[in-house]
């Protein structure tokens, strides 16, 4: 996914109060977490540490869609 897509996600969806994306790392403030990972990644087009950022989004992403996908 590209940034403008992750973007486009997180877009007008009701973000949870709290994530945990991995063992031991847990999103306390998930509307500051996106600022800081966007920005991140816009201010450092191209560069390998931008990777990391974008597998905490993809992650996020995937915990919102399979939280998502039971409910339903």
């Amino acid at each position: 996914m590209t940034i403008e897509e992750i973007e486009g996600y997180f877009t007008g969806v009701e973000l949870p109060e709290s994530a945990t994306i991995d063992t031991g790392v847990v999103i306390e403030d998930i509307p500051l977490f996106l600022r800081s990972h966007f920005s991140f990644i816009r201010e450092n087009p191209g560069k390998k540490s931008t990777e990391v950022y974008f597998d905490r989004l993809q992650r996020l992403i995937a915990i919102m869609d399979a939280k998502t996908n039971n409910e339903s």
